[in-house]
């Protein structure tokens, strides 16, 4: 039983190791290439791999009355979160946005209240408590760096929150495949239209190979490789067994980062990081929902950044 569970788990762990070392990478591309020229030939990438997948494998179509949903889905997870995290990276650290990323989970349990979806319960509400202490610590402790920055990182983590409400009566009904390619679409316009003109003042003789390793890495692995490995260990496993692995991002990218670009940790930073993920941790404890395989993966792909 144990040589049948132990593939799935290394997998698993595999893939959490990519999403964690995707922040310091993404940190070192754009210091490489800048903000605007990394951020549009990565969506400019994605979008050109998004459409290949659903090419070598139709799935279907949208129907009429869920595109205003796919607009909305696609605004805010790529327009906002995305783009959003990556001025987070460029401001503020790689672990600061992987960390403050990580709070997503309670910030959907907000809006699920709010939009009276799911009640949040004393569990929930002690965890979303503490997340937000957690979370006034480690800003306290890195103000001295970017406040724009971490404010930019929580606004990410609350518009993936919005993202994942938005977007889970879409992948219960279409195939991941399908509902990547039109958001993705959708999302990337604006920032296509905002960044393009950065290509023509940007000095490409400084960018590195490793800068477009880097890129070529960012548009492939973390989101549509990862959440297809991601996918198969979960129809292999269930959701709640490799679901525990998700809390070693931050600390795989606070790890690659002091090793890669030299981000320092205080006592008081470390602090604030254990705290937000300890409520992180309560605030999902009497999590109910049941969610599939394919949904789980587009979100765990896209919370990646």
């Amino acid at each position: 039983m144990r040589k049948q569970s132990f593939a799935p788990d290394l997998a698993a762990l595999l893939v959490v190791i990519v999403w964690g070392v995707n922040f310091p990478f993404l940190k070192l591309a754009i210091n490489g290439f800048g903000l605007l020229p990394f951020a549009f030939l990565r969506f400019a990438g994605m979008l050109a791999l998004g459409w290949l997948v659903l090419a070598v494998r139709p799935a279907g179509r949208i129907e009429r009355r869920d595109w205003p949903r796919v607009a909305a889905s696609g605004l805010l997870g790529y327009t906002c979160y995305i783009s959003g995290s990556l001025a987070g990276i460029y401001f503020t650290t790689a672990f600061n946005n992987a960390l403050l990323i990580a709070a997503a989970p309670v910030f959907s349990i907000l809006l699920l209240w709010l939009f009276r979806v799911e009640p949040i319960g004393l569990w929930r509400a002690a965890g979303m408590t503490v997340s937000f202490v957690g979370i006034g610590i480690f800003v306290g402790a890195v103000a001295g760096g970017s406040p724009v920055g971490n404010l930019l990182n929580i606004a990410a983590a609350f518009f993936f929150a919005a993202y994942s409400v938005v977007n889970k009566p879409l992948v219960s009904r279409y195939p991941a495949t399908v509902v990547t390619a039109w958001t993705l679409t959708i999302g990337s316009i604006p920032i296509l239209l905002v960044s393009a003109p950065s290509l023509l003042t940007e000095s490409w003789t400084r960018v590195t190979t490793a800068d477009w390793a880097i890129l070529a890495w960012s548009i492939t692995f973390p989101v549509y490789l990862a959440w297809t490995v991601w996918s198969w260990v979960q129809s292999r496993v269930g959701v709640a067994r490799p679901a525990v692995l998700m809390y070693l991002v931050p600390v795989v990218a606070g790890a690659l980062s002091w090793v890669l670009v030299g981000e320092r940790f205080t006592a008081l930073k470390v602090l604030g990081a254990v705290v937000v993920l300890a409520g992180v941790v309560i605030s999902r404890r009497t999590a109910k929902a049941v969610e599939t395989p394919g949904r789980q993966a587009t979100k765990a792909g896209l919370a990646a950044n």
